[in-house]
């Protein structure tokens, strides 16, 4: 019974380990792009802030770019595709 099951469930893990390594892989790229952009909105809230005066705004800038940082969203969805490659693994000790 137990060989049934591995034999039903070995394309679903053979696609869910493509998939993993796809998001991870897009995840990376991603990571990269948005600390960039993250460093460059640090630096635009802290000049509309100090040379505009215009501390709302810097505020909300300075919101923006913690949440494209890495330990915003990118974080989130690091955590979910890890999840997925769990999900993965706790299939194929089945």
């Amino acid at each position: 019974m137990r060989s049934i099951i591995r034999i039903l469930l070995f394309p679903v893990t053979t696609v869910l380990s493509l998939v993993v390594a796809v998001f991870r892989l897009i995840n990376q790229l991603s990571n990269m792009a948005l600390s960039l952009l993250a460093f460059l909105l640090l630096i635009l809230g802290l000049a509309v802030m100090l040379l505009l005066q215009d501390k709302t705004n810097g505020l909300r800038i300075l919101g923006i770019s913690l949440l494209i940082s890495p330990f915003g969203l990118p974080l989130i969805i690091t955590f979910l595709i890890e999840m997925l490659g769990l999900f993965k693994d706790m299939l194929k000790e089945i």
